[in-house]
């Protein structure tokens, strides 16, 4: 006879009938109804919560001892829902195939629970102290189950050092809309940083209202670039669906439902691959997602075609947040941290050893000879020739790119004048992302190298210094001729992205002739241009077409002139292009 036949009284007898310890708070129903979440302090005192857990232990079956499990929900007034897993836990034992139901109301001190009613096979348990005794038919014991905490292996997991921390308790500043209580992020927030493919670790607890049903139960979702949902809420001891603790909303059930009970801390670790897009927009593959829940994988490497109805962001090439949903539902959350991936199709066009592969400006230009370049820790370091002399000039690509997207990450000296050049020629005529870090400057905006000086600020940087002049900070003013309008980060927004005395990653799509060029700093996206429509004072669109065509270079600046600091330099490492068919 197969093993799970042979435990079919088994599974039964896991949940009978329950007897309570007296003394517990039985919390009123007018307290429960629905939709009302019971405070933690008054929870751990009801006897409802004081049963509702996991048990494991051994019970006797024709094959001798084997493992068992249960789960015990309390659904409010009294009432519970009782689950048996033959081998085990849920992640822990179980095959995650039979197992049954049974459903228990309180009467007096006594919680006795009726298995389905087709079942032939009656037996009784009895809780005590945290344990489950089994009985067969006949009054026989034939096991005892214990209640167990189990802790996610990943719980408490630390963030590596080049994780992006959202959240780790001591302030909620990274998400719009964020409430921090006592150390704990509220639901209802979405990050300011916008983010492509990643890692992400989260940590949540549920809440407490056994008298609500499916989605009134500590509802909740995480949401991938705002676009694809990963479900939260209380569906311990449940089905495990799409639209529970888990699931892929409205794409994918789990594989295995592993939410434990609420009030208890649990992990998800989620790997995210974006969706493709070609340089016309058009999607060319799907999102991805491996999903852990406290330390199981219950998604592998899914396949997930659109974003989920109530997304706040819809599918499209640019970068999303992370969105944590308010679904009318008291949440906790602590430990949000991710670890950004390098997308495929992203090829290195700096060795992080040698300049090879790059070229100075050939003859004079504007900015003088080419300055000096040189390669030091795994990074290109551009600065005057010699210091402080106002001979600078550009470090090209040998090679010339039409519609690519690029990743660079550059720490500039505060007082230099820099910038990134796309599309570039020789002479350093260009679509120039600007890293004018001094006071008056800009970074991350638009203008027209050596092509009529047409601008897309709109504000102005300016530096927070201390009794030493040092810098401390920065802040921005409105520039004093607004351009036209266009996409355009705010000042504070902008404040928030960059990070001081420190490394930067800039990420730039660049598409068309004459192109759109979109920036963003830190994942936060900071300006968009069109070069096709761009109205702006000093943007002749036929003229610089025909200059720089449809493919340039890529290059880094160093500014000529008495501006820039003696000795200042400007550094640039981890130089990646994806081309865009």
């Amino acid at each position: 006879m197969p093993f799970l036949t042979r435990l079919t009284r088994l599974q039964l007898y896991s949940s009978l009938s329950v007897l309570l310890v007296a003394g517990l708070l039985v919390v009123p129903a007018a307290a429960q109804k629905k939709g009302v979440t019971i405070s933690e302090s008054i929870a751990k005192k009801d006897a409802d919560y004081a049963v509702q857990g996991e048990y494991v232990g051994e019970v006797t079956s024709d094959d001798g001892k084997v493992n068992f499990g249960a789960q015990i929900v309390a659904q409010g007034d009294g009432k519970f829902l009782g689950v048996g897993y033959p081998g085990g836990l849920p992640g822990a034992g179980w095959d995650g195939k039979a197992k049954n139901t049974a459903t228990g109301l309180r009467k007096g001190d006594v919680v006795e629970f009726q298995t389905d009613k087709n079942a032939t096979d009656k037996g009784s348990a009895t809780w005590k102290a945290g344990r489950i005794s089994i009985r067969d038919a006949d009054g026989n014991t034939i096991g005892v189950l214990k209640r167990v905490s189990r802790r996610s292996p990943t719980l408490g997991a630390k963030p590596p050092k080049s994780a992006v921390v959202l959240f780790d308790g001591s302030t909620a500043k990274h998400f719009k809309g964020g409430r921090l209580e006592n150390g704990i992020l509220r639901e209802g927030v979405t990050s300011f940083r916008k983010f492509g493919d990643f890692h992400l670790h989260m940590e949540f607890k549920l809440n407490y209202a056994p008298a609500a049903r499916g989605q009134g139960r500590s509802n909740s979702g995480i949401y991938m670039q705002g676009r694809y949902e990963v479900q939260i809420l209380d569906s311990f001891g449940l089905a495990g669906k799409h639209n529970e603790c888990g699931g892929i909303y409205e794409i994918k059930d789990p594989d295995l439902n592993m939410c434990l009970p609420p009030l208890q801390w649990q992990t998800y670790d989620i790997d995210f691959t974006a969706a493709r897009y070609d340089k016309a927009g058009k999607k060319t593959a799907n999102a991805r997602l491996t999903v852990g829940h406290n330390g199981v994988v219950i998604h592998k490497n899914v396949d997930v075609p659109r974003s989920t109805r109530a997304s706040p962001v819809k599918e499209g090439v640019d970068l999303g947040p992370i969105y944590i949903q308010n679904h009318g539902n008291p949440l906790h959350f602590r430990n949000i941290w991710l670890v950004e991936k390098r997308e495929a199709g992203f090829v290195p066009v700096f060795d992080g050893k040698t300049l090879a592969g790059w070229h100075k400006n050939p003859e004079k230009i504007g900015h003088g000879t080419g300055g000096s370049w040189t390669v030091e820790n795994g990074a290109i370091i551009g600065e005057q020739d010699p210091p402080g002399s106002g001979n600078g000039g550009i470090l090209l690509t040998d090679r010339s790119y039409g519609d690519f997207e690029l990743l660079i990450d550059m720490k500039p000296d505060w007082g230099v004048c820099s910038g990134l050049f796309v599309r570039s020629n020789n002479r350093g005529q260009c679509f120039q992302m600007m890293v004018d870090y001094h006071d008056n400057g800009n970074v991350g905006h638009i203008y027209g190298e050596g092509t009529g000086g047409f601008n897309t600020r709109t504000f102005d940087i300016f530096g927070k210094y201390n009794d030493k002049k040092e810098l401390l900070g920065l802040t921005t003013k409105p520039t004093k001729t607004a351009p036209p309008k266009a996409f355009t980060i705010s000042g504070s927004e902008w404040v928030t992205a960059w990070r001081v005395n420190d490394w930067n990653t800039a990420r730039l799509r660049v598409v068309g002739s004459p192109p759109r060029i979109t920036t963003w700093i830190n994942g936060y996206k900071v300006n968009e241009f069109n070069g096709q429509t761009f109205p702006g004072k000093g943007y002749d669109k036929a003229g610089i077409t025909k200059l720089l065509g449809a493919e340039g270079r890529v290059a880094v600046q160093v500014h000529g002139g008495k501006g820039w600091p003696n000795g200042a330099k400007c550094r640039w490492r981890n130089v990646y292009i994806r081309q865009l068919n």
